[in-house]
């Protein structure tokens, strides 16, 4: 059984988010049968959008001290509990020999596989909408990711930045009012595109989300880390 190693902290409960989800998704009967897991939970790393937008240090850095430790501890895979921080994924697979798990490129495939989606829309953080992390991937594919308007993007940012604060009741609310109206633009699918998203998904009712596709970034990357690693 391989031992998997977690770039976490980008925000801490969205690291929690896909620790339990591996844990949910790998059958076992005893501890013994569950996946080793060391997780490097580390929210000193600078904010991903905002040195995307030029207004802050660059994470780089802090990610490579966290990939350092992690190879220390003898992982035999690495992934990170941050869709924003794929930015820097191919520079990350450059500097290390540990095989780096994309979460972006596990929502491609599985898109890809179900073949059903033509309008997609993606929840993210601004940064990961300016830098085109997902819409590049999808383009190579020959599918779009639709941008939301300015109105909803916002709604979710703050969301996501109430939630990273600990304000949940806001954060709630916020994202609530922004799936009300994506609901009324007949997306065929959504992606929730950062690791803040299933967690804001889980506090709002199901009423809500009622007829909505949304692919969980955090659940499959969480499923692939099981495929891999659990035997």
């Amino acid at each position: 059984m391989k031992r998997v190693g977690i770039i976490g902290g980008m925000g801490p409960e969205a690291t929690v988010d896909l620790f339990v989800k591996i844990i949910k998704n790998t059958d076992a009967k005893k501890d013994q049968d569950h996946i080793p897991i060391v997780i490097d939970n580390y929210p000193q790393i600078p904010d991903r959008t905002a040195y995307i937008f030029g207004r802050g240090e660059n994470p780089l850095p802090y990610l490579l001290e966290s990939v350092r430790r992690l190879e220390r501890a003898s992982v035999d895979c690495l992934c990170m509990a941050c869709n924003t921080a794929h930015y820097f994924i191919e520079e990350l697979r450059r500097e290390t020999k540990v095989p780096f798990i994309s979460m972006i490129e596990v929502v491609l495939e599985k898109i890809v596989e179900e073949g059903d989606c033509k309008k997609i829309g993606l929840m993210a953080t601004d940064g990961t909408v300016k830098a085109k992390i997902y819409h590049n991937a999808f383009e190579n594919a020959g599918l779009e990711i639709h941008n939301f308007e300015g109105g909803i993007q916002r709604l979710i940012m703050e969301s996501i930045y109430k939630l990273k604060a600990g304000e949940h009741e806001q954060a709630k609310e916020l994202f609530k009012n922004a799936i009300s109206v994506i609901k009324s633009k007949s997306y065929d699918c959504l992606i929730a595109g950062c690791t803040e998203v299933p967690v804001l998904l889980s506090l709002i009712d199901e009423e809500l989300l009622e007829g909505i596709k949304v692919f969980d970034a955090t659940e499959l990357l969480a499923k692939r880390v099981v495929s891999l690693c659990k035997d």
